[in-house]
C-alpha cells in the first residue's frame, strides 16, 4: 500500500477512527503540533544520549496522547497514567537540584543540545495551547492536561542541564 492515497486531495484527513475531518480542524493542529514535537524530540534524543531513555518514554507518551486525541470511541485505552506527570515532576525536580537556582530570562544558547532541547520546549508550549483551543470541543482527561502542562517546564530544565554539559 502506497503512503499515496489521494484521499486528501479535497483537504480533508482521516482521524485513527475512520472518520473524516478538515485537515485545518483543531483535532489536526493539535495532532500535527505533536508529530512536530515527537520529531524535535528525536533529534534531541540522537544528540544527548545521557538523557535519551527518558526522551523517548516522552516520545511514546505523546503518541498515546495523540492516539488519544484521535479517536472518538474506545479511546480511553490511550490515557496516560498518572504516573507519566509524576516522571516529568521528578525529572525537573532532579534537574533543578542539578542547575541550582535560577534568576531572570535565559536566552537559549549554552550550547547546540541545549537551544535543540529550547525548541523542543517552545514546541511543547505550542502543544498545549493547541489542546486549551481543542478542549473547547473536546474534553480531555485531567491526567493528559497535567502532562502536557508539565512537559515544558521539564524541558526547559533538562535544557539547562545539558547546557551544563559539553557539546
Amino acid at each position: 500500500m502506497s503512503v499515496t492515497t489521494k484521499t486528501g486531495d479535497k483537504g480533508q484527513t482521516s482521524l485513527y477512527t475512520g472518520e473524516r475531518v478538515d485537515k485545518d480542524d483543531p483535532v489536526m493542529e493539535f495532532l500535527g503540533t505533536g508529530d512536530e514535537l515527537v520529531s524535535n524530540l528525536g533529534e534531541l534524543r540522537l544528540r544527548v544520549s545521557a538523557h535519551a531513555e527518558d526522551i523517548l518514554r516522552i516520545q511514546k507518551t505523546i503518541f498515546r496522547i495523540n492516539s488519544y486525541a484521535a479517536t472518538k470511541k474506545g479511546r480511553e485505552r490511550f490515557l496516560i497514567p498518572q504516573e507519566e506527570v509524576d516522571f516529568l515532576e521528578g525529572k525537573t525536580k532532579e534537574f533543578e537540584g542539578i542547575t541550582g537556582e535560577l534568576h531572570g530570562f535565559i536566552i537559549p544558547s549554552e550550547n547546540l543540545n541545549a537551544s535543540k532541547a529550547d525548541i523542543c520546549r517552545t514546541v511543547a508550549r505550542r502543544y498545549e495551547r493547541r489542546l486549551i483551543t481543542l478542549s473547547a470541543y473536546v474534553n480531555f482527561d485531567t491526567v493528559v492536561r497535567k502532562y502536557v502542562n508539565r512537559l515544558s517546564d521539564m524541558l526547559f530544565m533538562m535544557a539547562r542541564v545539558i547546557g551544563k554539559e559539553k557539546d
